[in-house]
């Protein structure tokens, strides 16, 4: 009797040896998810899309009209040299923790380079983000833009004092507003595009306006259905000298730069920007790699219709492309020293030409559709912040300051 309690015994103590083993696992799993020993790489992570939002601040409907990002910030090179594991490990947790799905770049320095990729570009096509994925980046048109006004200012086929009416007849205000208002948003012209709140109600065009446009409408009909919107309007007279974020602004530079090159916008940057950067998934046109969008909402689905985009928001590019662009920026190699300064100079609220200026940071951010994007960068390319997404519930600007307030403990 007691070999057979003794047998009992034993096989009990067998089966719980067993069991502990077995969730001894699946915890080292976890901690392993948790913590990636790997090094990041461009290789997304194919992890399914989801309907259900982050457990974050939900994205900012305004992030592309937010003040400026911190300036003249300096890094310990040897603190992060030091710490280059760490600190890729815990941007991998913070990513994690944030539920980002895009693509992720970061430069300090000459010592830390960091890139990031989550998520389906195109589940159906098993196509994962990069940072070579292309998507719609929003704002970060407007940065373009600026740059093709300085050029061509430049080239003398226009100048920053030109008023309106050069280029728009019949227009009310055509005498009193210039070129470089346009830039620096202190024309006092209404927005064609209405932003929601911080929960995230989303981009669309004025009530008045969409009603206006139809999705099957062309894109040159569109076109002209915006630009007598926005021409039509009343300006806001006693603010124009005051900074006002407005999409109307590099709407109307959109056909500035047009007419002054002789091309269409679209043509004129294609030849002159993003060819000569070698911006080969930079345009205005969507193809089957493009991104698609994941969690959209309705309210922003107009934003996509012909020509709502344009010269202020219809730009789709990639990080890889971005970081191109950074590069010919910064060496002077698109528009000079003259020309470069007064585009990233503060114009007195913040703004610059195209972007936020604070010291010596350039930034910008934007989204369209369920589509966002973060740029922050230092014209010697000290430091870079780059990041673009196509899911709904992920922020790159939130992303960018979780980034930033865990990399202050390596500030000088």
């Amino acid at each position: 009797m007691f070999r057979f309690y003794k047998m009992v015994l034993c096989l009990l103590l067998a089966a719980l040896t067993i069991c502990a083993a077995g969730c001894g696992t699946e915890e080292k799993k976890e901690s392993s998810d948790a913590v990636p020993e790997t090094k990041p790489t461009v290789q997304a992570t194919t992890v399914a899309p989801t309907t259900q939002p982050a457990t974050t601040v939900p994205r900012s409907a305004t992030s592309d009209s937010v003040s400026p990002d911190e300036g003249n910030v300096t890094y310990n090179g040897m603190d992060i040299k030091k710490n280059v594991n760490e600190i890729e490990t815990t941007l991998d947790n913070l990513i994690n923790t944030q539920k980002f799905m895009g693509s992720v770049y970061v430069k300090i320095g000459n010592d830390f380079e960091y890139i990031k990729a989550k998520g389906f570009a195109n589940q159906g096509a098993h196509l994962d983000n990069s940072i070579y994925r292309s998507s719609y980046a929003g704002s970060l048109t407007k940065l373009f833009t600026a740059t093709a006004v300085m050029k061509l200012a430049e080239e003398k086929k226009l100048s920053l004092d030109d008023t309106l009416d050069k280029f728009f007849s019949g227009c009310a205000y055509g005498k009193e507003v210039t070129v470089r208002q346009l830039l620096t948003m202190t024309s006092g012209i209404p927005n064609y595009l209405t932003r929601g709140d911080a929960q995230g109600s989303g981009i669309s065009p004025v009530k008045d306006l969409a009603a206006k446009l139809n999705e099957g409408s062309s894109y040159e009909k569109n076109k002209a259905t915006i630009l007598n919107w926005i021409l039509s309007q009343p300006r806001k007279a006693d603010k124009e000298n005051t900074f006002a974020f407005s999409d109307s602004n590099y709407y109307l530079l959109g056909e500035i730069i047009g007419s002054a090159a002789q091309v269409p916008y679209e043509t004129y940057l294609e030849e002159q920007i993003f060819k000569p950067t070698l911006m080969n998934k930079t345009g205005f046109e969507a193809d089957e790699t493009t991104a698609r969008p994941y969690d959209s909402a309705e309210a922003t689905a107009p934003l996509l219709y012909e020509a709502v985009g344009y010269s202020s928001m219809g730009v789709i590019t990639n990080v890889s492309d971005v970081l191109k662009f950074i590069d010919a920026l910064s060496s002077r190699q698109l528009i000079g020293e003259k020309a470069l300064k007064e585009m990233t100079t503060d114009a007195g609220s913040g703004y610059g030409c195209g972007a936020y200026i604070s010291g010596d940071r350039v930034s910008c951010s934007g989204e369209i559709d369920a589509y966002s994007v973060k740029l922050s960068f230092t014209l010697d390319k000290r430091l870079i912040f780059a990041a673009m997404s196509n899911y709904a519930s992920s922020d790159p600007s939130l992303l960018h300051r979780v980034f930033s307030n865990y990399l202050s403990k390596y500030r000088n």
